[in-house]
């Protein structure tokens, strides 16, 4: 169902936290596939992906041009791309489900808590594979999560987690 696309780059120490929400999603058939984007790590993250069993897409480049390789590669229907702080909600998997239960076909985005209940900083985007294709994918330069939002028709909505 959801292929998660990460962004990596020496990011083993922020991996244990975003990969032990993603385990029970994926032993459950939530994720389908998590998929690294790797631009040339040199620590433990490699590893990382091998021992959890993800796939790898080796590529340099910034983060936008990481999560379109990630996309390019995608076998899941739905994208779940995370920033390169690699940063996901404890709950995020409870408005996913929802969403997609609901008819969900809009995209998505999940943000951290910001002050006084409006949203913060942007941690993911949740879309369809052909809508971001549709949409011209992730592109480089910036912040790709926020640039893809604006491009992405219908307009998305936010998952409160």
């Amino acid at each position: 169902m959801i292929s998660v696309i990460l962004p990596t780059r020496d990011s083993a120490a922020r991996l244990v936290q975003v990969l032990t929400l993603l385990v029970p999603a994926a032993v459950d058939g939530l994720v389908k596939e998590v998929v690294f984007a790797d631009a040339g790590s040199t620590d433990a993250t490699l590893a990382i992906a091998e021992d959890s069993g993800a796939r790898v897409v080796q590529v340099l480049g910034d983060a936008g041009t990481r999560l379109a390789a990630g996309v390019a590669t995608a076998r899941g229907s739905w994208i779940l791309a995370l920033g390169e702080d690699l940063s996901l909600p404890e709950a995020w998997r409870v408005p996913v489900e929802a969403h997609l239960a609901g008819g969900g076909g809009k995209p998505a985005w999940i943000a951290a808590p910001g002050p006084l209940g409006l949203p913060g900083r942007l941690l993911a985007v949740l879309v369809k594979l052909e809508a971001i294709e549709a949409a011209g994918g992730f592109r480089p330069g910036g912040d790709p999560l926020k640039a893809s939002l604006g491009r992405l028709k219908p307009r998305a909505v936010r998952l409160r987690v």
